[in-house]
This record gives structure tokens, sequence and C-alpha cells, in this order.
């Protein structure tokens, strides 16, 4: 489920929850209740609120990231004192409690406030059974659900700050058509949708409108209306398939069958209006995701990256990052950079020292072997020496060969000498050396050593 369904599904609880004390088709008298005609831009609702700021009460564990319009965050306590936190510091900044729409217990508390015609839902809840508490703030935005548009014939079954509902006796399908028309013609522009819900857009408000049976109203169309501010504006390209917007952290997702280029063209030509610049002149291979960059004045970032291509469609995104996000960040990283780098040296100097220690208890001796006089042909490796004598000579070589090991420290565990061919093994240790002889009495004598877990020098 997508984040704007589930912030539709939260705003619809706590309509339902605080419908009871509203008329049916009449807005509740709040302080809020003369909202600003046009949709806000970011820049607008973070001047009234700017949840990215928000002070988080004593305790809490800061969440990863901070948007403008809504604040997430885990803290520990009793539901009552850190409600009472978050109502003192949105008084303290001018924000009105909405009557009516406060409950509080010992298991949670939720509220509306309002101002310059911004509605703000503050909800505290346990999370899990951990013992900490959920802490959430949405700016709904400044556009109440109720003073969107209605298609002909609609009529009000509630009309509140979080949500509107309205009744229709036109079938599902052209409802959601006559919403879709109206909205339109009152500059919002389609931006997803899902299931029997659709979402429009018009600077950063999404307005969200689900269209649906209801057999419990005598099968009436019921139409229902949400609306959520952005904490990034994120344009989308025109006629792209199954388009989503989420808040944590802002980010659009969807899939075209336009090609990189195009995409990039889009997002470079609707974000320059608004002082965005490309940070290179086309996408470039980041982690295997043909990845473009921009960023603007205030030092945000918005990344664009195709993660995947299917079915000859390109899975698109683009996340937004703001510059002091991007600033803790850096700050973080550089923080951590001597004690990461300590850490690396350390592994790196273990390693060495595993690694020395390895290649000593793994280190072959070396064995120094002199040659008998008249040694011909000698061919050697590191491990074996072959060559050759004049006929007759293999006996006194290979008696020169045992004195020599003898002297060394080898043990003779096998000798079988014979006058035409014969083999004689020492060992030390877990080394070996092997020496055979071939000496036929017409053919030059043949002596061949070869060693185990040694290395062999030849002298003469």
């Amino acid at each position: 489920m997508n984040k704007v369904m589930e912030r539709f599904l939260v705003v619809c609880a706590i309509g339902c929850f605080f419908g009871c004390g509203a008329k049916k088709g009449e807005a509740e008298n709040t302080p809020s209740a003369d909202a600003v005609k046009t949709p806000a831009t970011l820049e607008q609702a973070a001047k009234v609120l700017d949840l990215s700021t928000f002070p988080l009460v004593e305790g809490a564990k800061p969440p990863e990231s901070r948007q403008v319009a809504n604040l997430t965050y885990l803290a520990t306590g009793n539901v009552k004192s850190v409600f009472e936190f978050n109502r003192k510091t949105l008084l303290g900044q001018g924000w009105k409690e909405l009557p009516k729409n406060t409950n509080v217990t010992e298991q949670s508390a939720t509220a509306l406030f309002g101002r310059d015609g911004f509605i703000v839902t503050h909800s505290v809840s346990p999370a899990g059974g951990s013992g900490n508490l959920m802490v959430i703030l949405q700016n709904q935005g400044n556009v109440r659900p109720g003073q969107l548009p209605v298609p002909t014939g609609a009529k009000p079954v509630y009309v509140g700050e979080p949500t509107a509902m309205y009744s229709t006796d036109a079938a599902v399908p052209a409802t959601a058509e006559a919403c879709r028309n109206v909205f339109t013609a009152k500059g919002w522009v389609p931006f997803g949708t899902a299931g029997d819900t659709a979402v429009f857009k018009q600077n950063a408000i999404l307005a969200t409108a689900t269209v649906s049976s209801a057999p419990a109203q005598e099968g009436k169309t019921m139409i229902q209306y949400t609306t959520q501010q952005m904490s990034a504006d994120i344009p989308a390209p025109p006629n792209v398939e199954d388009l989503r917007y989420s808040d944590e952290p802002p980010e659009v997702t969807f899939e075209t069958r336009e090609n990189e280029g195009a995409i990039a063209d889009f997002y470079r030509k609707a974000l320059a209006g608004a002082g965005w610049k490309s940070t290179m002149d086309k996408m470039v291979d980041v982690d295997g995701k043909p990845t473009m960059i921009f960023r603007n004045p205030g030092k945000d970032m918005l990344t664009l990256s195709i993660p995947s291509a299917y079915s000859g469609k390109l899975y698109t995104t683009v996340r937004f990052q703001s510059g002091a996000e991007i600033a803790e960040r850096d700050r973080k990283i550089k923080e951590m950079a001597p004690r990461l780098r300590a850490a690396a040296e350390a592994k790196a100097a273990k390693e060495a020292k595993e690694a020395a220690e390895l290649a000593e208890k793994n280190k072959v001796p070396k064995v120094a072997v002199t040659l008998p006089a008249g040694a011909k042909d000698v061919k050697q490796t590191n491990d074996s020496i072959k060559f050759t004598l004049d006929k007759g000579k293999a006996k006194a070589a290979i008696e020169s060969f045992r004195n020599q090991f003898r002297d060394a420290g080898w043990k003779e565990k096998v000798a079988s000498i014979e006058g035409m061919a014969g083999t004689v093994l020492f060992s030390k240790e877990d080394q070996s050396v092997t020496i055979t002889y071939s000496d036929t009495g017409f053919m030059p004598t043949e002596v061949s050593l070869s060693a185990f877990r040694a290395e062999l020098e030849a002298t003469e």
C-alpha cells in the first residue's frame, strides 16, 4: 500500500471519530474556517509550519528523516504528557485547537489544530508492546475536503476538517468520471490512482477522491474526499502508469514507455521554472541505475533514477532530499570519519598480521643440495632437480647425497639401491625428499630429486 493511501486511511479513521460532533452537510465552526482559496505551495506551507524543525519531546528517538509536512517518531512516557508537549508547542506557534476534535485518554490521544487556513492532525498511541509511543503530526494543507469540487447531484453526508463524504444516485463509474471532470476543471491535475481512489494535485496539495458503492446507503454511490500537504512538490510526466507519491521520504514513482532521454528532458523543463538545475548533461550509471541529479539554490536535491525496466516499460523514481537533510548526513559522515578510518586501519593491521602469521606457518624451508661433479643438463623447479651423469656414476652420486642429508639431520626412511636403478627417501619433520636414479651402463645416468613441503636449491 502506498503512503498516500495509508495517510488516506488514517485521515478517514480520524474523520469517522471526529464526525460525531458535526452536523450533516455542515462544516464545523472552527477558527480555521476561512481557508486560503488557492492550494498552498511548499514554501507557503513551510512558513506556517515546518515539521522538519518541530521540537521532539524529551527522550524521543529522532526519526531517520524529517519532512516539512509530516513528522513521525517514537517517544517514551505516558500518552497525556507527550500529547500535552506537542499541544503546547503548537499553541505557542499560534495554532488553535479546534473544538470538538480532541480526545485524550490513557491509551491514546487525537486532536486537530488550525492556523491561517491550514489543518494539522496530531495523534499519540502505543507502538506495539515495546512501551514506546508513536507520535504523528501531519499537515493536511490549506484546502478543506469540503471545499473540493463536487459533481452535480451529490448530497453531503458529513463535511468536516479531515474528510468530507457525499452520496449520489449516479453509478460508480459515472460518478468517478464526474469527479475527475470537476477536479480538472478547477485546475487539479490527475496524480495517480489506487483501486477506487483517484489522486489529484495542485501546487503542493494532494486531494484523494474515493468513489464506491454503499449497500448500507440503499445502494447509493459514496464519494469521500481527503487532502494532504506534500513535503516536496515533485511533478510527474503525463500519461504515465501506476503513478504514486510517498511522503516518507518524499518520492514519486511511476512506469512509462518513454525512453531515458525523454524522461530526463521532461524533468529538466518541468523543474527549471522552480530553480532546479541538473548537475549532469545526461543520465549516468550509478549503482547499475541510470541516474540524474538536480539541485536548487536551497541546496535541496532531487534524484531521478530508473531502477528497472520490463515489458517495454521503465520503472522510474524521483526522490527529494532537503538541503538540511543532506547537510546533516554529511555532518554525520564527517563526524564518523575518524572512527571509521581508525576501525578500517585496525582491521587492515589485523588482517596483515594474520596473513603474516599464516605465511610464516606455511613457510616452506629451503634445502641446499650439492650436485656431484660432472652433473649435466640440470633442470630445476622449486620442488625438483633433474640432471644426468656419465654412465656408471649413479652409486657414487647417491652416496654423496646420503651423506649430505644425514649430516643435515635428515632421516633415511627408504633405501633401495640396485645396480641399474634405485630410490632413497629422506624425511625431516613434515618435509621429505625422494631421490631416484637410472643407470643402465650404456646410456647416461639420470638422477631426479623431488621434495614435499620443501624447496630445493642446487649448488655445485
